[in-house]
C-alpha cells in the first residue's frame, strides 16, 4: 500500500520566488478601461442574478400565502 506524499512548503525558499522570473522583457501593466469594463459587467451579472433570486423567492412567498389564506 503506497502513502500518500507529504508536500513540504519552505517560505524561506518560496517568498520571493515571484521575483526570480526568467523573462524580465514582459509588460504586466493592467489597461485600467479593461478592468473597468470587466468590473462593470460583472456588477451587473450580479445586480441581475440577485434581482431574479429575490424576485423567485417572493413568488414562492405569495404562493405560500396564497394557499395558507384559502384553507
Amino acid at each position: 500500500m503506497k502513502s500518500r506524499e507529504h508536500v513540504i512548503f519552505d517560505i524561506g525558499e518560496e517568498k520571493f520566488k515571484y521575483l526570480q522570473r526568467e523573462d524580465k522583457n514582459k509588460n504586466y501593466k493592467v489597461d485600467i478601461i479593461d478592468l473597468n469594463k470587466r468590473l462593470n459587467e460583472t456588477k451587473k451579472k450580479n445586480l441581475y442574478s440577485n434581482i431574479k433570486i429575490i424576485s423567485a423567492s417572493l413568488l414562492c412567498l405569495v404562493i405560500i400565502t396564497m394557499i395558507s389564506l384559502k384553507v
